[in-house]
């Protein structure tokens, strides 16, 4: 659960697929359509000229790198409403993404949440909220606030960054929202288990004091993982602290975890 920070680009074995921002595979289609039946999901904070920095420097970043990623996709957005053009983007890439802005201060909150697949949290919740908040229920992540505000330059001031978290889950579903999502839990008996991993990276805006936030959602059926790999996913299972496996909600769960792994 620790931030594990890397420089974008590190090479994770997946080659120039590890230097795209946005990244596509074959399952585009699913993505996409459960996207656009959540836009209820949508919170942007616009209005002041800080604020308004912020997101049209968050646009023209994305848009330049769409083009040179994806020139495929015609997005335009005819709307000065960043909430529009926010709308537009995530309908049409696979990530979510979030907007935080740092204010003179030295606070910071979340202005653009655009999160249709969150991991059992709720980010129609977060606008307005700090980096600090968002995060007080991840063991060890961001405590104490010195070391969240110290992520949070890292974030503004530095990168871009790429780190991963994962946590295990008993249904194949892109939608963990604790109100909608479905609530399948492993139980003694679970046959199936999938591996849920979010590549998570941060793009910074110095100059606007300003951070994008991607999340790229992945899901891996146990079946699918090689024996070394549900292996090291076992190891990993039995040595997680009592913390960890309370915040991803796989407290008493850990036998039938590791008889799903061993079935697959």
């Amino acid at each position: 659960m620790r931030p594990r920070l890397q420089p974008f680009g590190t090479d994770f074995g997946n080659g120039e697929v590890d230097c795209l921002y946005f990244q596509r595979d074959d399952l585009e289609a699913r993505y996409l359509s459960a996207k656009q039946a959540m836009r209820g999901r949508y919170r942007v904070v616009a209005g002041s000229p800080r604020e308004n920095a912020a997101h049209a420097a968050a646009l023209r970043w994305i848009a330049a790198r769409l083009a040179e990623e994806r020139p495929d996709l015609p997005l335009q957005s005819e709307s000065e409403d960043p909430g529009a053009a926010y709308a537009v983007v995530s309908n049409a890439v696979q990530e979510d993404f979030v907007v935080q802005l740092r204010e003179p201060d030295g606070s910071d909150r979340a202005i653009a949440v655009y999160v249709c697949f969150p991991s059992g949290w709720r980010p129609e919740q977060i606008p307005g909220w700090s980096f600090a908040r968002i995060h007080e229920s991840v063991p060890d992540f961001a405590e104490p606030e010195v070391a969240a505000r110290s992520l949070v330059s890292a974030m503004i001031e530095r990168g871009p960054y790429v780190r991963f978290v994962w946590t295990l889950v008993a249904h194949g579903e892109l939608d963990h929202h604790p109100d909608d999502g479905p609530g399948a839990r492993f139980e003694p008996g679970t046959k199936e288990g999938w591996l849920r991993v979010e590549r998570q990276v941060t793009v910074p805006f110095a100059e606007q004091q300003a951070s994008l936030f991607l999340i790229r959602t992945y899901l891996y059926p146990f079946g699918t993982l090689s024996p070394a790999e549900r292996a090291t996913l076992a190891q990993a299972v039995r040595a997680m602290p009592d913390s960890t496996a309370r915040y991803k909600r796989l407290e008493g769960r850990r036998e039938a975890i590791l008889a799903a792994i061993a079935d697959a």
